[in-house]
């Protein structure tokens, strides 16, 4: 059995939305400018106190994926044809969120290995959250965050599974030394 590190599948995963892809990606550190992105783990492996008879545990996992943008102080465009920076910004920052919820819906997960079985993935807001602007740069860089939750069962210490073949159901006592 092997075991996985969570943060390299998060990344991993993350990677293979075209969103993410496409700018540059960063773990736990930042080097920001306009369309960097940067993963900050923040909870793994925490018990949800949901314990099963045969020795499972149902946990999560939790991230946050920070995006930087480029602010735009031009109010918002009022003619027709013409976008506004601001507002494009967050609808790409939003394509990640539905990407994440579409990934969820087809049951594709992050590979968190052999000993856990994902049962959802989902960001914890329906919107990406506004953390602060920072104007000691320039451009002045607005801070946007999606905070990512992996719900997964552990069955690396289960104690006993039932086994069954042709009508009859054998109980194995399973040693995780």
């Amino acid at each position: 059995m092997t075991v996985v590190d969570k943060n390299k599948a998060i990344v991993d995963y993350l990677l293979t939305c075209s969103t993410v892809y496409s700018s540059s990606l960063y773990f736990n550190f930042i080097n920001a400018k306009d369309d960097t992105k940067q993963v900050i783990a923040e909870a793994s492996d925490t018990y949800t106190n949901r314990n099963y008879i045969d020795g499972s545990v149902l946990k999560q996992y939790q991230c946050k994926l920070v995006n930087f943008k480029s602010l735009s102080t031009k109010p918002v465009v009022k003619q027709s044809g013409y976008a506004d920076e601001n507002i494009t910004d967050l609808e790409t920052i939003q394509q990640i969120v539905d990407w994440i919820n579409e990934q969820n819906d087809l049951n594709n997960y992050p590979d968190f290995g052999d000993n856990c079985i994902v049962e959802k993935i989902q960001t914890t807001a329906n919107n990406p959250v506004l953390d602060g602007i920072d104007a000691s740069t320039t451009p002045a860089l607005v801070k946007y965050s999606i905070t990512i939750q992996v719900d997964y069962l552990d069955k690396s210490k289960i104690i006993w599974n039932k086994v069954s073949s042709g009508g009859d159901t054998t109980t194995t006592t399973t040693t995780n030394d």
